[in-house]
């Protein structure tokens, strides 16, 4: 075998993954040699991105994603792809095909894009795009391991279940959310916790929102 192979990298489907921190998915793939030759080893990466464009949304759910694309009538210049993680795996020798699993993490990070859209979808499936790139480890004609990068045409496309994202992060972190403050946001926050005397946290956020609400409501029936 002389030639550098041709790799045809393919998405089986996407599966829950572990129930760790931070959970995550597995993303099934099928790698076949071209010319059914064998491979030693290929570090195969993959960058992940969210095809948002590709994808119908309700009414609640665009108001939802106004913190991520803008308002819904800008959407023809927002509503654009999310990069949402890039991964990878080493794939063992194999001659022909072979499946490999990359694990995609899924975060709860409401700072992050990719999972802002994710929270604010009510159910279907999300597009996906999938670019692979990486080294294929082969024998040449003397027997020597000799190597060839994957090109960048290596792409596919895929469908990620919402129900399937929110059930493993639901069974990694419950029905809570986690929300980063700095330092001296959350101090005025404890602050005014203290002062409440609030037993927790989401009893001080649900007052600060209600009042917050209120004078919204004043404030449109005074213009």
């Amino acid at each position: 075998m002389t030639a550098a192979p041709e790799l045809g990298i393919d998405l089986l489907g996407i599966e829950a993954g572990t129930v760790a921190a931070p959970p995550a998915l597995n993303l099934r793939t099928r790698l076949r040699r071209l010319d059914g030759g064998p491979v030693q080893c290929v570090l195969l990466t993959a960058a992940v991105t969210i095809a948002a464009a590709r994808r119908d949304y309700d009414d609640p759910e665009r108001e939802r994603l106004t913190g991520v694309f803008g308002t819904p009538d800008t959407w023809d210049r927002t509503l654009q792809a999310l990069p949402w993680a890039r991964v990878g795996a080493t794939v063992p020798t194999f001659r022909g095909r072979t499946e490999a699993t990359l694990s995609l993490p899924c975060g709860h990070d409401m700072h992050t894009e990719a999972d802002r859209y994710l929270h604010a979808l009510d159910g279907g499936d999300v597009p996906l795009d999938l670019a692979f790139d990486g080294t294929v480890f082969y024998p040449g004609e003397d027997g020597a391991s000799r190597t060839r990068q994957i090109p960048w045409h290596a792409e596919t496309t895929g469908v990620l279940p919402v129900q399937a994202w929110r059930d493993l992060v639901e069974a990694c972190h419950g029905a809570s959310r986690w929300l980063r403050l700095d330092d001296a946001c959350f101090g005025r926050l404890a602050a005014y916790r203290a002062r409440r005397a609030h037993s927790s946290f989401d009893d001080t956020v649900d007052e600060l929102l209600r009042k917050a609400e209120l004078e919204r409501e004043e404030e449109e029936r005074t213009v």
